[in-house]
């Protein structure tokens, strides 16, 4: 009907985990492109690269970063070139999963799942205020950065306000930059802009989703069809040897 969506239908794409990174390994799939949450050092970038080594196609790919996964799926529709695929990462909390998920049905979203622990999540300072806390009890009128769905950790802190942002490893910059006191962050990031630890929150497992677009689609299903379809010829030239 006019107005209505219909999801993207997974007829005909590979299933299984080993299917769909046997299909992606295909020589007939030149290069794959990854997008994910930036700046460098989230748990989505982290997440995404690691899979890629494991799946064993990061010879062939790429990963670019975004500034949110919105804009990570709109970078991977416009990867359309023959025998390129994109792939867009989100996360199993990311707050707005749901308006992705539904508010772009022509994409299949959780296509991929890859399960890693989090990168060491924790509240960190620069080095110059470091000495201002103590038994890590946030100073008055601190002000901490923090993407909305881990800033529930630092709901209890007193005396604080909190400023959101698009990510970890933005929250990281806000911070290192003196825009704001402290943040909630990743080891990584943490690392890259010199930042020192106030408390570790952990690294609980945490379950990552690698997207695919309708251009992905049929590029895959077209290389996971193909074995079966020239399966289906060899077996009727068989047939008309053993007919003649």
């Amino acid at each position: 009907m006019p107005g209505l969506e219909c999801f993207l239908s997974t007829e005909g794409l590979p299933q299984s985990k080993e299917e769909i990174q046997a299909v992606l390994r295909s020589p007939q799939i030149s290069q794959i492109k990854c997008f994910a949450l930036g700046p460098c050092g989230t748990n989505i970038e982290q997440a995404s690269r690691k899979w890629l080594k494991e799946t064993g196609i990061d010879s062939k790919s790429t990963v670019e970063l975004g500034e949110t996964p919105e804009q990570c799926v709109e970078m991977a529709r416009l990867v359309k070139d023959e025998g390129e695929i994109s792939i867009f990462w989100t996360c199993a909390v990311y707050y707005n999963l749901f308006k992705l998920f539904f508010e772009n049905p022509d994409t299949l979203p959780f296509f991929i799942t890859f399960e890693m622990l989090l990168d060491e999540m924790q509240l960190a300072t620069r080095k110059e205020l470091i000495s201002q806390v103590v038994d890590a009890r946030i100073p008055e009128g601190w002000k901490i950065a923090s993407h909305p769905s881990p800033a529930p950790l630092v709901r209890y802190v007193n005396g604080r306000s909190l400023l959101q942002t698009t990510s970890n490893a933005q929250a990281a910059l806000l911070c290192a930059t003196g825009q704001v006191e402290a943040c909630v962050t990743t080891q990584k990031a943490k690392e890259i802009h010199g930042l020192e630890t106030i408390h570790i929150f952990g690294s609980p497992p945490m379950v990552f989703f690698g997207g695919i677009t309708n251009w992905g689609a049929k590029l895959i299903k077209q290389v996971y069809l193909r074995p079966i379809k020239d399966a289906e010829y060899e077996s009727s030239q068989e047939a008309e040897l053993w007919q003649g």
